[in-house]
């Protein structure tokens, strides 16, 4: 799997002159990702014109992946160029480079490349002290499930699969973005994970039990409300509901299909109304969670101004 390493970084910089690599922030899935700045300078032939104006950016980079998962990632990012939301980085550029432009040297793999908007924010993973009431937790979730409407509401219904604190992100003015659409999913679309494969893709600790075991059919919207659930769960009770990053990931994931965690309410933690909320949201199974994007910001709204 590709790595940070002094070879990558230099043919990256030799791919995309004017490039100043500023960061390494924690990976993304199966890519490499730094936090970059473009400085205006002459354009090379691989680089692309506009990217004197982009300033801050995120770089993604992938290797030796099949050219069915390329065609995948590029609808990933037509989609996300028709979203036109705040809540989503823009993505400047991509593209997949198969030779070293020093050497004329075939690559040992072929090079996906990915350029995005830096959003100015910080994830929700660095700020959990400040979303430890319920208050600020419901103001929270109203503003992550206003955010993800666009894809639910998607002609094409796309679930994120992937929504947890590293991939929520906070603005100075509390506003909510979402990055890493890297696992984006259209509702019954084949994917490509064989439908053999144990689990499909994910972050064990925020997977629905659906995407636990792999069952395709059943992965939609309510599956993002799952990852909903165990994000609240765990900003009110402080500790996760179905275990920690250093467990073994087969644990976790059988966890999240059979086990039952106490609710909040039961840890005396938040209210009844409140635990019933979440509780719903983390059913194991997708037709007792809320029916709609529409119920669950109904609900919402209710909790934040109850009668």
């Amino acid at each position: 799997m590709l790595s940070d390493t002094p070879a990558l970084r230099s043919l990256l910089l030799n791919l995309l002159p004017g490039l100043t690599i500023s960061a390494t922030p924690r990976p993304s899935g199966q890519r490499v990702v730094f936090f970059c700045r473009f400085e205006p300078r002459a354009v090379g032939k691989t680089e692309p014109r506009q990217r004197a104006t982009w300033g801050e950016v995120v770089l993604k980079a992938s290797e030796g992946i099949h050219p069915a998962q390329i065609a995948y990632l590029q609808k990933e990012i037509d989609i996300l160029n028709s979203l036109h939301s705040k809540h989503y980085p823009k993505l400047h550029w991509n593209e997949t480079f198969t030779e070293d432009p020093t050497t004329g040297d075939k690559l040992p793999h072929r090079l996906f490349v990915t350029i995005e908007e830096r959003i100015a924010a910080e994830p929700l993973s660095a700020l959990t002290a400040r979303y430890c009431t319920e208050a600020n937790v419901l103001k929270l979730l109203d503003g992550l499930v206003d955010a993800l409407m666009p894809l639910w509401n998607h002609p094409q219904r796309l679930v994120h699969r992937d929504i947890k604190p590293d991939n929520i992100l906070i603005r100075s003015d509390g506003t909510v973005a979402i990055i890493d659409l890297g696992i984006l999913r259209e509702e019954g679309s084949p994917g490509l994970t064989a439908t053999g494969h144990p689990f499909g893709p994910c972050t064990p600790l925020y997977a629905s039990p659906e995407q636990a075991r792999n069952d395709k059919r059943n992965i939609s919207f309510k599956s993002d409300f799952f990852s909903i659930g165990v994000v609240a769960y765990e900003l009110i009770a402080g500790e996760h509901p179905f275990g920690a990053l250093t467990d073994p990931v087969i644990d976790i994931l059988d966890r999240v299909q059979i086990h039952t965690p106490a609710t909040l309410a039961e840890r005396k933690v938040a209210s009844k109304a409140f635990s019933a909320f979440v509780a719903k949201l983390m059913e194991k199974y997708p037709y007792r969670r809320h029916r709609t994007p529409a119920q669950l910001q109904e609900d919402l709204c209710s909790l934040q101004h109850p009668s």
